[in-house]
């Protein structure tokens, strides 16, 4: 299976669904059916947290301004 982090995301009224959604799988999120919006897939390793940081840092630098909130949950 390998080690995932899923994302959800609440929105505003600040940006477009389209460009939340463009924003998030530029940073390498796949978007998805089901009770979570987005996966990152770690592969087969598992990440450290400070890579897991790093990557809610990067999705907090590129939803800044659209009124999003989001959820990360990284497991195998």
């Amino acid at each position: 299976m390998g080690w995932k982090t899923y994302l959800i995301i609440y929105l505003g009224t600040g940006a477009r669904v389209s460009e939340v959604v463009k924003k998030v799988e530029t940073i390498g999120f796949k978007s998805q059916f089901g009770p979570v919006d987005f996966v990152y897939n770690w592969g087969e390793s598992e990440p450290s947290k400070e890579q897991v940081f790093a990557l809610g840092d990067k999705l907090t630098e590129s939803l800044n301004g659209s009124g999003a909130v989001f959820n990360l949950d990284t497991h195998d």
